[in-house]
Formats: C-alpha cells, structure tokens, sequence
C-alpha cells in the first residue's frame, strides 16, 4: 500500500479528534468521571481504531465514509456514558458539531476543487485531507472558549429537554443540507456561475447558522432568567406566608404569656385545695385556648422548609394523609432553587393527583434523607392517582395537556445535572417517584 494512501486516508480518519473536543467543551462541568480518565480512555480508543481502519480502507479500497456512521454511532454511545446529562442535551450537542464539521467538509471540498477540478467530494487525496482536518482543527480552536463558558451555561442551566430536542432539529437539518449540496464531479461546479453560488451558499449557512445559535443562547439565557426569577418569587412567596402565619401565632400568643403570671397562681390556689379534677379541667380548658401553630419545622434549609410547609398546608386542606419522614442534611452544595425545584414538582404532581380522589383515599408519603455514607440525598414520595397514566418509554405524558409533563423531564435533567438519577414507575394505582444527586459538587466525578 502507498504511503501516500495510507497517510491521506489516516489524516482523514483523524478529523474525528477535533470534532471529539468541540462535543466535550460545554460539557466540562457534567463529566461521570475525572478528565484525565475520559482522555485516557479517547486515546486507547484512537489508538485502536485509527489504524485498524485505515488499513481496512486502504486495503480493500472502500470509501471513508462507509465506516463514517458506525465511527459516529459508537462515538455517542461513549460519549454520553462520559456524561452526567439528559440525552436530549448529549444529542443535541453531538448533532450540532456533526452540522458544523460537514460545514468545513464542504469548504475543504471548495478548496480541493480548485486545486483538482476533475475530481470529486467522494475522491480523497493529501491535500483535501490535510485541508479538512486543519479547518476542523482551527474551527475546534476558535470555538473552544464560548462552547466552554457559553456553551456549559445553557447545558447546565437549561434543564428542558423538549427546547434540547428543537435544537437537534435545526442541526439535523443543516446537517443533511450540507450533505445534499456536496459536489460530487467538481466540474459541475465550473458551470456558468455554480462555483461562485457554490461558495455563498456555504458561506451564508455558516453565518445562519452561527446567528440562530447566538439568537438561540440570547434567548434561552433570558428563558432561565425568568424561570429562575420565578422560582424565586415562589420561594419568596413561601417564606412570606410562613413568616405571616409565625407572626400571627405570636400575636395570637403574646396576651396568653402576658397573663401567664395569673395562670400560675391559679394552679397554685387550686393545688393547695388539692382537688385535681379542677386542675386537670382548668389544664384542658387553658391548652384548648391556645392558639394553634401550623407551622412545622421540617428541617433546618429555610427554603426547603418553608416549601414543605406550603405543601403540607395543601395537604391538609385536601384532608390527604402526610407520612413525611425529613431527614435533610445540614450541609449541601446543591443550590436551593433546584432542590426547591424538584421537591415543589413532586409534590405539585401529588396534590393534582390526590385532588381527583375520594378523601379517604388520599395520601403522600415522602421521605428526604441520605445514603450510609452520606454521599447521596435521596428523596422518595408515593402517592395514588385516579385513571391511567399516559406514557412513552421511561416518560410518563402529562395528565393535562398533550405532552411530555415538563415537571418530570424537569426533575430528571436536574437529578443528572448532580450526578444521580430521577425514575418513575407506577403499580397498582400508586405513583413512584425515587430521586438520587450528589450532596457535594466535589464528590461528582468521583462517585457518579
């Protein structure tokens, strides 16, 4: 086998490594395991497979691009088992650098054109492959820093996958365009004008491209924005009406320990007459008098606490049985929001669900605590639902609207966002939530 064969067909092999940084750059805060670890495993993979494929292409001559599609189906399956993330965001990402390097195997295509007019995109020579692997390679570098800052911001932020899955849409789309308008003879480009629109309709999928996604980023940013406003507002709103309710009680009690001084000398004049019966009934009638304080102190996260009195206050209204067990961890590095996030979902979808029941069939069962050592916080809620439930796979569809139910898609990109797990499953009239994330950010890489 020539040498220039061989070196040609290997070049063209290698645009797979800059393609490989590009997917990981916005990923670098949701990887399963240490970054040293994950380039190691790349490496072998490479070094594997690189030659092994050359020599197959070079010995029984077969075109590059038979052993394109398996390359990149096996490339995903470890790419995403490297992730912490939904698939909606592994594929989205994926889809979007596969677009970007076919936008650069179009422009290598335009340059080999002028040097080779009688050949072909499906012909590959030295310095069409030198060529695509530097664009891939510069474009890799230029793109490095937003796809790292920008990049990682909506991927760990955006936990909608269906907004995940419109995204793959649009680069799908680019992608197969891109694979459409590739010049198979480079001489139908020499005809009349076809070379020059060949060139503007290149360059102008480019721009588009890179406007929608500078549009798209705007755009989410300010969808997270108002989300996170929301939250926080609900939050807000929580606390100011468990800090009403504290304030009520203590007003409602300040007279009762203002005369607490004559209650006193009461139970002493009746317990110098001995007669017990009027001191228990004086007792009774005196704690009967009290004022009484729904407030529950669930845990000691402000937050989570008054969340878990808003709800359980719903729950009282529906006459729907609470067995709460909260047992949450003084120090977390999980911010509030998101597990405000995830608890005010599950228990949203509880009170919904116990709202369309007869009340002695109402209940919630919850329970937030941690594993052994300490590692996980977990959090499991039961509760029953009428009907039957509507479901794709693993995702449960919205008993509202037509739909995946976003508070459940919701719940599972936050849980694997921390490095755990969010699943769902349902029995016998019974709806059962098990939630798992990291305590501590600085565990993720090490334990997930």
């Amino acid at each position: 086998m020539p040498i220039n064969e061989i070196l040609k067909t290997l070049l063209s092999y290698m645009t797979i490594i800059p393609a490989a940084a590009l997917c990981f750059f916005p990923m670098k805060n949701q990887l399963r395991y240490p970054i040293k670890k994950i380039l190691y495993h790349i490496t072998m993979v490479l070094f594997l497979s690189l030659p092994v494929l050359t020599f197959l292409t070079c010995r029984f001559l077969i075109d590059p691009n038979v052993f394109l599609f398996p390359m990149l189906l096996l490339f995903f399956f470890f790419y995403h088992k490297n992730l912490t993330v939904h698939i909606s965001k592994s594929l989205a990402v994926f889809i979007y650098v596969c677009a970007l390097m076919a936008l650069c195997a179009n422009f290598a295509n335009g340059f080999d054109a002028i040097l080779h007019p009688h050949s072909g995109a499906v012909i590959f020579n030295l310095a069409k492959s030198i060529c695509y692997l530097l664009l891939c390679t510069i474009f890799s570098l230029i793109a490095a820093r937003p796809f790292t800052k920008y990049g990682s911001l909506l991927i760990d932020r955006l936990n909608l996958p269906r907004v995940w899955y419109m995204t793959i849409v649009m680069s799908a789309l680019f992608l197969f365009v891109n694979v459409l308008i590739r010049p198979l003879d480079y001489q139908t480009l020499y005809t009349n004008r076809v070379f020059l629109a060949f060139w503007g309709i290149i360059a102008m999928m480019l721009s588009t491209f890179l406007l929608l996604t500078v549009i798209f980023y705007f755009i989410v940013t300010s969808i997270i924005k108002e989300m996170e406003t929301s939250e926080k507002n609900r939050l807000l709103e929580m606390r100011e009406s468990q800090y009403i309710k504290q304030q009520q009680y203590m007003e409602a009690t300040a007279e009762e320990r203002h005369n607490f001084r004559q209650t006193i000398r009461t139970l002493e004049n009746l317990s110098r007459e001995d007669d017990n019966t009027a001191i228990r009934k004086f007792l009774t009638d005196y704690v009967d008098s009290m004022p009484k304080n729904d407030f529950i102190s669930f845990c000691e996260n402000h937050a989570v606490n008054a969340l878990l009195n808003y709800y359980a206050e719903l729950a009282n209204d529906l006459k729907a049985d609470r067995n709460w067990n909260i047992a949450f961890p003084k120090d977390t590095d999980l911010p509030d929001p998101d597990l405000c996030s995830i608890i005010g979902n599950l228990l949203e979808n509880a009170i919904a669900a116990c709202r369309n029941l007869p009340e002695e069939k109402r209940y919630i069962d919850l329970t937030i605590t941690t594993t052994e050592a300490d590692t996980f916080l977990c959090i499991v809620m039961t509760n029953p639902f009428h009907g039957k439930l509507r479901r794709i796979g693993e995702n449960y569809l919205s008993t509202q609207r037509n739909g995946s139910g976003l508070g459940l898609s919701s719940i599972r990109s936050t849980a694997e966002q921390y490095g755990g797990t969010a699943k769902f499953s349902d029995q016998g009239g019974e709806f059962y939530s098990d939630i798992m994330m990291l305590r501590k950010a600085g565990t993720k890489n090490a334990n997930a």
